[in-house]
């Protein structure tokens, strides 16, 4: 079940990025070596609010990464 970006915030999750691919690959890399938590949502291009030509030229799908720390 997908949550509203209201609910992400009250859990103090905070927008990051637009991605797909292989940049999705090695940025949820470096927030695992920072101890940084993610949280992927699926978007459409549409939904995205800057240009997506490259991901839709390679067929890619696009995620919004949420990220928060790790709680301790």
């Amino acid at each position: 079940m997908s949550k509203t970006k209201q609910q992400l915030e009250a859990e103090g999750w905070k927008a990051a990025s637009v991605t797909g691919g292989d940049h999705l690959k090695r940025t949820l890399e470096m927030y695992q070596e920072l101890g940084i938590e993610v949280y992927l949502e699926e978007v459409k291009p549409e939904e995205c609010g800057s240009c997506t030509e490259c991901f839709t030229a390679g067929d890619e799908t696009i995620y919004r990464i949420y990220t928060k720390r790790y709680s301790t």
